[in-house]
């Protein structure tokens, strides 16, 4: 008798474990700014044009790049001259390379230069290797085309995807001030919920055990 008042125990347990796992893989798919891990791009449409921002390094003040490209199929980055000298940025020599663009015009490059980037809006700044369209060619009509592995709009504008640097300095600051703020707000708040969540979870488990205890 009192091993099959066991074992109906146990067989209660599992299911209010199993019901409580459901209950919060539920509330998790309702959050996923909370468990959100992959900085990988989402698809995107071919050749789009994007807005970004570059910065090199010691630098205050980002450079503009209106008419960049994402999406080109291209493996390696790369940048007109006259933005690569905009930026300021260290420029190394590299071995001769040539880059095609999404019209089939091939570019000449001899130098890169590296830099950080992000888009028009976002917070998160990636790093990236920007090969230099030569001066001996033509001066490109974009500013940058963003490499296949570049992140998407759809994934780096996600919080938390990557960690989130200083905001550059220059008229985009109190901008970006307050972006922060809000991106402040909101983590906290889903941190309460979260918390608020796995404490009614164990309420809710401590509840049915001490029930099972005493029935």
């Amino acid at each position: 008798m009192a091993a099959e008042h066991d074992r109906l125990i146990a067989s209660s347990h599992m299911q209010d474990n199993h019901q409580l796992e459901s209950s919060y893989r539920s509330w998790q798919s309702r959050r996923p700014q909370l468990f959100h891990h992959s900085t990988r791009a989402l698809p995107m449409a071919s050749n789009t044009t994007v807005c970004i921002f570059v910065i090199a390094d010691g630098q205050e003040q980002p450079v503009k790049l209106a008419n960049a490209l994402h999406g080109c199929g291209s493996s390696k980055s790369i940048i007109s001259r006259s933005k690569a000298t905009a930026s300021r940025g260290s420029i190394q020599s590299s071995p001769p390379t040539k880059i095609t663009d999404h019209t089939g015009t091939t570019y000449s490059s001899t130098s890169t230069v590296s830099l950080r980037w992000y888009y028009d809006g976002g917070t998160q700044t990636f790093p990236e290797t920007f090969y230099i369209a030569d001066a001996a060619t033509k001066e490109p009509p974009w500013d940058a085309i963003l490499c296949n592995t570049a992140e998407s709009p759809s994934s780096a504008l996600v919080p938390q995807a990557n960690t989130i640097l200083r905001a550059p300095g220059g008229a985009d600051s109190q901008r970006e001030k307050e972006r922060k703020e809000r991106e402040e707000m909101n983590r906290k708040k889903y941190e309460r919920e979260r918390r608020e969540q796995a404490d009614r979870i164990r309420e809710a488990f401590a509840s049915k055990q001490a029930r099972a205890k005493h029935g």
